[in-house]
């Protein structure tokens, strides 16, 4: 850490205690945290490519450390009860169900006694691939097959990506992340086709977590499963029908695959507008989650519950961690 890095973790720390003690105390309070995909180490998470949507072992175990000296870690049921604690409550939520998920979170967690919920994307549950971005992404960063992929988004009328140097480091890196964004704005269809494609002949692994592993997980009893819709992609561009489609049959494809599914749906979408909202209750949903938001509190709509996302700067820092929660009151 250089001089001004420490410099302004040191002012986020201050910072984050003046906001303590002039603002509302902690005690009574909860709120629902939406960690992001996990990797085995900080450097690869760090990449400018991932590091918006990814978070390091390294990172998650400070994290957990850090977040159990303010609060308590607890199950999403205990968070949503009302409660005068003055320790405030904590609830740890993953998105999609990555298989990294399982094999570096899943063992942290473990060893710290810490509850999570997942919410599946329950389509990945029958599908050999994961999402695009995983699929042309990291594709390209490892280099094989990196033609074939250039040749295959080409013949799919898609912008075309930087092809990679011999040996790949950060600028090919933050090269891959401005193409990724570029390729977000494309149509999610044709993406999905060329992934679909690309991940049988590129022999990459699932990225998703298996049938198997969410009937362990679940049997171990430190993870509970709820669902958040049957792909990837927001529920809002779709119409009212295939909204409805898509919640009914994930809710319905959890429950054939867990014991005691959670009855609490998570939008794709970052922040479901009043539409959504509409629909998910007309499919008998009484609780559902968005992507974002602060603590809790009597007045939070129980059909846009909000959460807080955390990124790998924050976790990495209890000052900037403790300043970003603290703000979000």
């Amino acid at each position: 850490m250089n001089g001004l890095d420490m410099a302004q973790e040191l002012t986020c720390r201050l910072r984050g205690h003046w906001r303590r003690s002039q603002a509302e105390p902690l005690w009574g309070r909860s709120a629902i945290l939406v960690l992001p995909r996990v990797l085995p180490s900080d450097a690869e998470a760090r990449l400018p490519h991932r590091a918006p949507w990814c978070l390091g072992r390294e990172s998650l175990e400070r994290l957990l450390i850090n977040l159990s000296d303010i609060a308590r870690l607890v199950c999403l049921g205990t968070a949503l009860q009302p409660h005068h604690d003055p320790q405030a409550r904590i609830a740890l939520t993953f998105d999609a169900g990555w298989r990294s998920t399982l094999e570096v979170a899943m063992p942290l967690l473990a060893h710290y006694a810490i509850p999570a919920s997942v919410f599946l994307s329950t389509g990945w549950l029958r599908h050999p691939r994961g999402c695009w971005r995983l699929t042309i992404g990291e594709g390209l960063w490892e280099g094989h097959g990196a033609r074939h992929i250039h040749d295959t988004l080409a013949d799919a009328g898609l912008p075309l990506p930087p092809l990679p140097p011999a040996s790949p480091d950060t600028a090919y890196s933050r090269a891959l992340a401005r193409y990724l964004t570029q390729l977000e704005r494309q149509d999610p269809r044709r993406l999905a086709a060329v992934a679909d494609y690309l991940h049988g002949e590129l022999g990459h692994a699932p990225h998703n977590l298996d049938p198997f592993s969410i009937r362990r997980l679940e049997h171990e009893g430190l993870v509970r499963f709820g669902w958040r819709g049957v792909g990837l992609n927001d529920l809002e561009p779709l119409d009212d029908d295939a909204v409805r489609g898509q919640v009914k049959r994930a809710r319905k494809e959890l429950a054939q695959l867990c014991r005691e599914p959670l009855p609490v749906f998570a939008y794709p979408d970052r922040q479901p507008s009043p539409r959504l909202r509409r629909l998910v209750s007309q499919c008998g949903v009484s609780m559902a989650l968005a992507g974002q938001g602060g603590w809790l509190s009597p007045r939070s709509d129980p059909l846009a519950l909000p959460r807080i996302p955390l990124t790998q700067p924050l976790a990495q820092s209890p000052g900037r961690l403790f300043d970003y929660l603290l703000g979000q009151l």
